[in-house]
């Protein structure tokens, strides 16, 4: 009988979960900004028009720049099915020799102001890191290039606490990664030297990182107390 209790309370606790859980977020609008610049100085500006508008970040010297840009997806405003990788936007290298007395950024941190439509709040925001390697532009060529030297972009999920709750479930947006196609996806773009190369960047909707109540951390913290009392005191005994 108690078997039988178990497997149906935690049925009833699965349903709950999946009533609660929505199946697709609308993202009506997601405002990018830079900030964070590691190891260098930069300047900030912005390209194109309209929905083909790029937030950029640069750095270099007079006309040799290099640097990083974004341009979301949204507007316009779409559905996005949980648990299922789309298109954030797009990323942009502008990969141009540096003057050798210039100093570069090896990491720059990318916010996206984003709004879920029914969402609460309707408005947050998400930070993502990305690695910049800006190689010697002499062979040999640490990745694949067809002009010495092709350099690499990579990212990290930075903070996968904040979230916005559809249906009484908490969730976040976190990279997947880069892709040309929407079908292949890898964690580094590779970017050739001398071009201005674009890629699409991509993310899951998915189930945020609970952060534990104070109340939560205190209980575990006197239980692991209580365990480390019992066993001293097991210790004692068994000594006597």
């Amino acid at each position: 009988m108690k078997n039988a209790l178990l497997t149906t309370a935690a049925l009833v606790g699965a349903m709950f979960l999946t009533a609660g859980a929505a199946s697709a977020a609308v993202i009506t609008a997601t405002t990018p900004t830079w900030q964070n610049p590691q190891g260098a100085s930069v300047t900030y500006s912005s390209s194109g028009v309209g929905n083909n508008t790029y937030t950029n970040v640069l750095w270099g010297s007079g006309s040799q720049f290099s640097g990083l840009g974004f341009n979301p997806a949204n507007p316009p405003s779409v559905d996005v099915p949980v648990d299922t990788t789309f298109l954030l936007g797009n990323l942009r290298h502008y990969n141009n020799p540096i003057p050798g007395f210039v100093d570069v950024p090896n990491s720059v941190d990318l916010a996206l102001a984003t709004s879920v439509a029914g969402a609460t709040p309707v408005n947050q925001s998400f930070l993502y890191r990305f690695f910049i390697d800006e190689t010697e532009n002499a062979r040999p060529c640490a990745y694949p290039s067809t002009t010495p030297c092709a350099d690499r972009i990579t990212f990290s999920n930075l903070d996968t606490t904040n979230a916005f709750v559809l249906g009484s479930v908490s969730y976040t947006i976190a990279l997947t990664g880069f892709s040309s196609d929407g079908t292949n996806f890898t964690n580094a773009f590779i970017s050739q030297e001398g071009t201005t190369n674009t890629v699409g960047l991509y993310g899951r909707i998915t189930a945020a990182t609970a952060v534990p109540e104070p109340a939560s951390i205190a209980i575990f913290g006197a239980g692991l107390a209580g365990l480390g009392l019992a066993r001293r005191r097991k210790a004692v005994a068994q000594a006597g």
